[in-house]
């Protein structure tokens, strides 16, 4: 039970540590990474688009 204790004692210990973002950082970065996923799986869908008529003529 001691090792137990001891181990949550040192997670307490690092998670003060930890340099949490306020919260306009964690609004901006939420931002970045929904509009780069927005845009990243529209080009996905443009390039998949180009290759599927691409083999369309090719095979047809």
């Amino acid at each position: 039970m001691g090792k137990i204790t001891n181990s949550l004692e040192g997670v307490r210990k690092e998670m003060g540590k930890v340099s949490w973002p306020s919260q306009k950082e964690l609004q901006d970065n939420t931002t970045v990474v929904v509009l780069f996923s927005i845009i990243l799986s529209i080009f996905i869908f443009i390039v998949d688009q180009i290759y599927s008529t691409a083999l369309e003529a090719l095979f047809q």
